[in-house]
């Protein structure tokens, strides 16, 4: 290294690294492009998920229940009906279901730790 710092060098990279277009990796989750969705599990529908159930709550009320499709849906159907939700348009719900569904079933994959 002649004359090169270590400062120098890392600063070069970066700069170097923030020119580079960027591009998925093979084998790297999308779901690393998912915004902010706090503590619930970063996939397809969480954004959404988040959005309209913090609303009211916290997500770490979300993220420790384990209920069916079923089950989430008479959840949503009892915040409309008791608590004063707006309903959800159909393909809201949907997504929201599946996401649901999906990530915090019965067999609870992703219960926060």
């Amino acid at each position: 290294m002649t004359g090169m710092t270590l400062k120098t060098i890392m600063a070069a990279a970066l700069s170097a690294a923030m020119t580079l277009p960027a591009v998925a990796q093979e084998g790297e989750d999308p779901a690393s492009d998912i915004g902010d969705v706090g503590a619930l599990y970063p996939a397809e529908g969480a954004e959404l998920t988040y959005d309209i159930c913090t609303a009211c709550h916290s997500e770490m009320i979300v993220a420790q229940q384990g209920q069916t499709r079923e089950g989430w849906d008479e959840l949503l159907q009892w915040m409309v009906e008791e608590q004063g939700m707006e309903p959800l348009f159909e393909d809201e719900r949907e997504i929201v279901l599946d996401y649901l569904s999906t990530h915090y079933n019965t067999d609870r994959p992703h219960f926060p730790q």
